[in-house]
């Protein structure tokens, strides 16, 4: 199984959402888009190594 990449669906997600009845814009989309962009920008990976190292987690490798 291949990974989509993080900006896009799979090409038949709209569908499987359309047959559920879920109607997903171009807005809806962008919206999204966005949201996911912030959450990139605020990510730290040494906060992120810090507290995994404060709850007794391994570190994560460097991906």
């Amino acid at each position: 199984m291949t990974q989509q990449p993080a900006d896009q669906a799979p090409p038949d997600m709209a569908a499987l959402l359309a047959q559920r009845g879920v109607v997903v814009t171009d807005e809806d989309r962008a919206r999204a888009r966005r949201r996911l962009n912030e959450a990139r920008e605020r990510r730290d990976p040494e906060l992120r190594a810090q507290l995994r190292a404060q709850l007794g987690m391994r570190p994560t490798s460097a991906a």
